[in-house]
């Protein structure tokens, strides 16, 4: 746990200088990047637009929760994106997942390792 806080803390010192060199913004990862796992950013947007048609749906809401913790996990731990297009990309999808499933552990605990290291930094959390 310390290591992976002492390295989302190194990536996130790097933004600065990240932004700085970057002639220009960098490209959006392909939607259809296979994320760590079976879930996918096309999978899940699949996942949510099924759920936007029955959102009553608990199993289908739990998917949804699920794919999102997912996809936000591989996206933080991706080392090919830059801080700061993978840490607010990961929050985004933890927030997600915690709307869907406010009981996400797992999902509560990136989110939250996220924002402490931008706090401990002095740095406005990403909205």
């Amino acid at each position: 746990m310390r290591l992976s806080v002492l390295t989302l803390a190194a990536g996130l010192c790097l933004l600065p200088a990240a932004a700085s060199l970057a002639a220009k913004p960098a490209a959006k990862p392909a939607a259809a990047a296979p994320a760590a796992g079976p879930m996918n950013e096309a999978k899940l947007k699949d996942l949510e637009a099924k759920l936007a048609k029955k959102p009553a749906d608990a199993k289908l809401k739990s998917a949804a929760a699920d794919g999102n913790y997912q996809v936000g996990h591989a996206m933080m731990i991706d080392d090919n994106l830059p801080p700061r297009v993978k840490y607010p990309g990961a929050l985004k999808h933890f927030r997600r997942a915690l709307e869907l499933n406010p009981k996400h552990a797992k999902a509560a605990e990136e989110k939250k390792q996220i924002e402490d290291v931008y706090k401990q930094m002095g740095r406005e959390v990403p909205k």
